[in-house]
């Protein structure tokens, strides 16, 4: 397993799952409820969020040849998608405009709050290159480490919500998440240049 490999999808997967944001929603969700509640919310986003990443990390490839999606289209689509997210972001919009009281640990906090569009197609493009450069079995192996770190950052990041705000301040959490969204944004950039490129020399085939 190369370990900048390892770093570098780990770091891409948090900040576009970018918790940090959901901290005010979750706060604000969890309002009146008792530690053990809130444990247990906690809880039930974690493995939500893990199931859902190993999922589109094992079956990237399937996914795509079902959705008859090709690996370039999906990275100038997600290339697009994650630019939107990105400014997004950095504006302090919600990633989701009405917010549902029932099942909230899955919707709308696992999805799409955490695990949105932006995440998706990013684990997605992230299997399918990695697969094919390193292999099936070491690919997953990268990707289920990245996703085990981000789903713990994510579990401490809304168990200690309260504390964290009280620390940071409204202001200092909407700092860090629109400093997160400048990684988005590369994450995009990069996106969009790798499909373009292959969009391109394809042409020459």
């Amino acid at each position: 397993m190369d370990p900048q490999t390892l770093i570098v999808s780990t770091m891409q997967i948090f900040a576009i799952l970018n918790p940090l944001s959901v901290v005010p929603t979750f706060l604000s969700l969890t309002e009146g409820r008792n530690d053990e509640e809130v444990r247990r919310i906690v809880k039930v986003v974690s493995i939500a969020i893990f199931l859902m990443m190993l999922l589109f990390s094992a079956l990237g490839k399937v996914i795509l040849m079902i959705l008859g999606v090709t690996v370039t289209g999906l990275k100038i689509g997600g290339g697009i998608i994650l630019t939107v997210l990105a400014i997004d972001m950095l504006q302090g919009m919600p990633r989701t405009k009405e917010v549902e009281e029932e099942e909230l640990a899955v919707v709308p906090l696992a999805t799409p709050l955490l695990m949105g569009p932006g995440t998706m197609t990013t684990i997605l493009v992230l299997s399918t290159e990695y697969t094919s450069r390193y292999g099936f079995l070491a690919a997953n192996s990268i990707l289920f480490a990245s996703s085990a770190v981000v789903t713990a950052a994510t579990y401490l990041i809304l168990m200690h919500s309260s504390r964290l705000r009280s620390i940071l301040g409204v202001n200092g959490l909407r700092g860090l998440a629109r400093f997160m969204a400048i990684i988005v944004a590369a994450a995009a950039a990069d996106m969009l240049t790798s499909g373009v490129a292959d969009w391109i020399s394809g042409l020459g085939h």
